[in-house]
């Protein structure tokens, strides 16, 4: 339930219409039926409010609850969870549940997450290393949805989304967008059924449907993002291949395109 009102909201989420971080926030509200004041920040331009309100690492999200800030998307999600306890619990009752689903959304964004961003940075053998490593981890979520701990389950979750189903969620939409923009196949429904399966479920949830930007403007986007990180990182090689005399003095374009990423939050 977002609200743009006169009469705002006592939450205020700063966020960015392509960063699954932000929609992993908006889902969570929606999901606990909780209204929000929406700001839409640009990245490239980043507003004061925004500055002041995550000094440390000066990204998306950001809620603000009664004046109070709090960044980072997992974190936020835990807090909606313990401030709210009474509408629609993202984490289950069991302590060693919990943990668990706060394990594997770790691993989600340490290690999944990652490697999907390789990919779509990345072209030739450097780009062949990063697909493996995506299906090595989906390998392992696949593993835990067949035979451990999240058997049987329609949702990591289990009958209703939970926090992993919005973490793992909120992302796997960019799988699709970057197979059409790669032409690399990352989420084969033989080689992944029941992770196909689950993503299904998960993109036909009303709120789900409500989060995530219409595919056309996703594709867009990421065709400009990759087109950009593959110009940075290859006037990084041929600075890398330039003589002592012509090196540059400034930072390197290769940590340019990583700044670049960070900021605009290609992420899953």
């Amino acid at each position: 339930m977002e609200k743009t009102t006169e009469s705002a909201p006592p939450l205020k989420l700063f966020g960015s219409w392509a960063s699954s971080y932000t929609h992993r926030v908006q889902l969570a509200l929606r999901l606990k039926g909780l209204e929000f004041e929406y700001a839409e920040e640009d990245m490239s331009n980043k507003s004061d409010e925004l500055l002041r309100h995550n000094p440390v690492y000066k990204k998306v999200p950001v809620l603000v609850h009664g004046g109070r800030a709090l960044p980072e998307s997992v974190i936020i999600l835990q807090y909606l969870d313990d401030a709210w306890p009474e509408s629609r619990p993202l984490l289950p009752a069991d302590a060693f549940d919990r943990a668990l689903a706060r394990f594997w959304c770790h691993f989600a964004d340490d290690k999944l997450g990652p490697a999907v961003g390789a990919v779509f940075a990345s072209t030739g053998e450097e780009q062949e290393a990063a697909v493996r490593q995506v299906h090595e981890n989906l390998a392992l979520i696949e593993a835990e949805l067949r035979d451990g701990a999240f058997k049987g389950r329609r949702f990591f979750g289990g009958d209703e989304v939970g926090l992993l189903d919005v973490v793992l969620g909120c992302g796997s939409y960019w799988l699709a967008v970057f197979e059409e923009v790669t032409g690399v196949r990352l989420v084969a429904a033989d080689a992944f059924p029941l992770f196909n399966a689950w993503l299904r479920d998960f993109e036909a949830l009303d709120e789900v449907r409500e989060t995530i930007p219409a595919v056309d403007r996703l594709l867009e986007y990421a065709r400009g993002v990759r087109h950009m990180l593959l110009g940075l990182a290859g006037a990084g090689a041929g600075a890398a291949t330039s003589t002592p005399a012509e090196a540059p003095t400034a930072a390197p374009p290769a940590a340019a395109a990583t700044t670049a990423a960070a900021d605009i939050a290609v992420d899953i």
